[in-house]
């Protein structure tokens, strides 16, 4: 986690916690996502730096209602499908996508 810390102090302004709502939607700085109408989000993970907080955001969004599908490549990086897009999880991810958009369009 303390690798975490350094990016999120590159990612919040200056003065924010780890309970900024740029950090942490869930929050007690962060107003409540129920009673907000949420298009349906799509949540692609590989093996990275913040899959605990991907999982865990996608979980508590499902639990309030949210249309949300999490997809989770197993043993591929940060943006997987950009970094290698020829990859044979870079082809597989597309299909994903595009469902997603399909039926949620």
């Amino acid at each position: 986690m303390i690798k975490s810390c350094r990016f999120w102090r590159l990612s919040i302004p200056e003065g924010g916690t780890a309970d900024h709502p740029l950090v942490n939607p869930f929050g007690p700085c962060s107003p409540s996502l129920e009673p907000l109408k949420l298009n349906p989000i799509l949540v692609v993970v590989g093996n990275e730096l913040l899959k605990d907080r991907a999982e865990q955001y996608a979980k508590r969004l499902k639990e309030m209602g949210k249309g949300i599908e999490y997809v989770e490549f197993k043993g591929e990086g940060h943006g997987f499908f950009t970094n290698d897009p020829y990859s044979d999880a870079a082809t597989a991810v597309l299909p994903v996508i595009k469902r997603f958009i399909t039926q949620n369009s």
